[in-house]
């Protein structure tokens, strides 16, 4: 009976590593952008962001809860209605918390490393190669999926054109921070070399997109 038991529990155990090793992408589909209710128009550009700050929410999107480890994806959405091309610089974005510090973008390639799955402990608590290979490919879809949604180095919004993307921030554990910070977006006008800066704060609370509020978006 003990080692019926002792099998059933190896089973169970190896069921939870191949489920463990595996990453679902997920579709991030933003909502228009008056449905963002933190946003700012600035020289006729109008950007909107969405920070993912709960369990939940987080999980919906990126599989993972990214907040386990002190860090907040931030979805900015764009909306460039000027007759000008306007420039972004990603690491230019800055980020300053409800204590004063200021925290600039980490790239997906680097958040990564706090989640990978550790491939040798797979191949040793696994079925060897193929353990090994699970995880293998779990780390190279998430790195393939978190890079994928993250916002370009240099992002040019062109004209009558939207556009989005996710900002990472290492804000800290449980993002106590988050709450009342300020995210500081400059735009460079690519004709006039004019610099404009957007200014969002985010506030105490989740921040839900009014959908209804929102004008339906052209078929």
């Amino acid at each position: 009976m003990a080692a019926k038991y002792r099998i059933l529990m190896m089973i169970l155990g190896m069921m939870a590593l191949f489920g463990c090793a595996s990453h679902e992408i997920k579709a991030l589909t933003p909502h228009p952008i008056e449905a963002y209710q933190i946003r700012q128009a600035v020289a006729g550009v109008t950007i909107a962001a969405d920070p993912y700050n709960t369990k939940e929410k987080v999980q919906q999107a990126f599989t993972l809860d990214l907040s386990e480890e002190g860090f907040c994806p931030i979805l900015l959405v764009m909306d460039n209605r000027s007759n000008d091309n306007i420039l972004l610089v990603k690491d230019d974005i800055e980020l300053v918390d409800s204590r004063g510090n200021v925290l600039k973008p980490t790239p997906a390639n680097v958040m990564i490393e706090k989640f990978e799955k550790n491939k040798m402990a797979y191949a040793l608590l696994g079925f060897g190669i193929f353990s090994y290979m699970s995880a293998e490919e779990a780390n190279k879809k998430m790195l393939s999926d978190w890079s994928g949604k993250e916002l370009p180095a240099d992002k040019i919004l062109i004209p009558n054109r939207k556009a989005h993307g996710v900002v990472y921030f290492k804000v800290g554990e449980r993002l106590t921070t988050l709450p009342n910070s300020t995210l500081h977006i400059p735009l460079r006008n690519m004709r006039t070399q004019e610099m404009h800066s957007v200014k969002l704060r985010i506030a105490e609370g989740v921040s839900v997109p009014d959908v209804e509020r929102a004008p339906s978006a052209p078929k």
